[in-house]
């Protein structure tokens, strides 16, 4: 009796369930499918890729034009500060600018127009220039004033260390300005605006504060001495009076 051989007890091999081609067909349908999913990738990149570089691009040209449009405001500004140096100049010198005090007087009804003018469309810097200006050439002195700055707006302006001693600034509206350090021994500042103000080691000795409004304003290390109108209402409203010498002589604490 013969024995069955290892051969013939082994199981007929099963043909593969998907045939070569249908295997081929799917490798190729993945392929297409990888193929299909970079390209949609590559097409996202790009799109990504060009909407950054407009963004980057808007940015770049807003950025620009801001710089120009800011450019553009500052020689209009620095254009007008000239202009109105040339022209109150011109008065000065053609029309004895000095020696008008009627209000209804020509020379005097164009210069307040002019200096209402040019501050109102001056930026912080320029309007401290202003004031120098104006200063110096003696139009708000005391003993000789020419110029209404009622309600004129001077707010905001960087006036640190400005020297307008003994100057009528009756009514001006200068709240918010920077004025610290700044000297206006003698200035009469009845009415005027420093609500907010930075006043802080500012010389205001002998100065007149009747009705002044220093509500907010800081003084700490003014001083006051011999300065008039200065009531303990205006006192109470003062954001700070530190180490400011009151107008007794004493120094407040």
């Amino acid at each position: 009796m013969e024995h069955p051989t290892t051969e013939d007890t082994q199981p007929p091999l099963q043909p593969s369930s998907m045939p070569e081609g249908e295997r081929q067909r799917g490798n190729q349908d993945w392929n297409r499918w990888l193929i299909l999913l970079l390209i949609l990738v590559v097409c996202l990149g790009f799109v990504f890729t060009n909407l950054f570089q407009a963004q980057n691009a808007r940015m770049l040209s807003q950025q620009t034009q801001n710089s120009q449009v800011q450019l553009v405001h500052e020689q209009q500004r620095e254009t007008i500060l000239q202009n109105y140096m040339n022209k109150i100049t011109d008065l000065l010198v053609h029309d004895q600018l000095l020696t008008k005090r009627k209000v209804s007087d020509p020379a005097k009804v164009a210069a307040d127009a002019l200096t209402r003018q040019a501050f109102s469309r001056m930026d912080a810097d320029r309007k401290a220039e202003l004031m120098r200006f104006i200063y110096q050439t003696r139009l708000v002195s005391n003993d000789s004033v020419v110029l209404n700055l009622q309600d004129v707006d001077i707010s905001n302006a960087h006036m640190g260390q400005i020297d307008i001693r003994d100057t009528y600034l009756v009514g001006a509206n200068m709240s918010g300005s920077d004025l610290h350090g700044a000297v206006l021994s003698d200035a009469i500042l009845t009415f005027t605006n420093l609500a907010g103000a930075n006043l802080s080691k500012a010389d205001l000795h002998a100065c007149d504060l009747h009705n002044t409004n220093l509500t907010g304003a800081n003084l700490s290390g003014a001083n006051l001495r011999d300065a008039t109108g200065l009531t303990a209402d205006q006192i109470a409203k003062i954001r700070s009076l530190r180490g400011a010498t009151m107008p007794d002589g004493t120094v407040h604490r």
